[in-house]
């Protein structure tokens, strides 16, 4: 009878876990869906604790670059964040353009590698920044000219949409953003 309330228990940790998992994705995605929604109140704060906003991402990898990323994992201090997958750039490449990788791509990039990304963030008067420090792939560190090459070269084409290094407009009425400890908060333009 203890093996079987081992097992029931284990059954029952795992179920309150997966419970848990997609209470947060639930919860981050009502978040941002009700700022998309453009109907908040002025002068709103929506709070996304870090436990959302990973869960969030890793809903996200898998449904728009499934088996290119995972393990996605944010860690937040004031202004700026420390982000932690395992990345397989070939297959995230095809996933977001569509395209065939060529020879160089294949064999140097194929295969999943653990990435760190380190960034800053800045965010005031509808307008944002995120700069990009320092990339680690492999555990082989990416930073200055070498950064600025992957930037151009690598994550724009495959993101055009991407705002690296330079200053963007938010949309959707948000007046700045903030990231600190435990979550990052959204506030609307008053």
């Amino acid at each position: 009878m203890t093996r079987f309330r081992s097992a029931l228990a284990a059954l029952v940790c795992a179920a309150a876990l997966f419970v848990s998992a997609a209470t947060v994705t639930e919860s981050a995605d009502r978040k941002f869906a009700s700022l998309e929604s453009s109907r908040l109140p002025a002068g709103t704060r929506i709070d996304l604790s870090t436990d959302e906003l990973n869960a969030w991402a890793n809903q996200k990898a898998r449904i728009y670059a499934p088996g290119a990323a995972r393990n996605l994992r944010l860690e937040l201090r004031d202004g700026e964040a420390t982000g932690y997958a395992l990345i397989d750039f070939v297959k995230l490449r095809q996933a977001t353009s569509g395209e065939e990788p060529g020879w160089i791509m294949r064999n140097l990039f194929s295969g999943e590698r653990p990435v760190m990304v380190k960034a800053r963030f800045q965010s005031y008067n509808r307008r944002a920044r995120v700069d990009v420090e320092r990339v680690e792939v492999s555990g082989v560190p990416i930073q200055g000219s070498a950064l600025d090459f992957l930037i151009r070269n690598w994550l724009r084409p495959t993101f055009p949409d991407a705002h690296v290094n330079e200053w963007f407009n938010l949309g959707l009425r948000i007046e700045r953003f903030s990231v600190k400890a435990g979550g990052a908060s959204v506030f609307i333009a008053r």
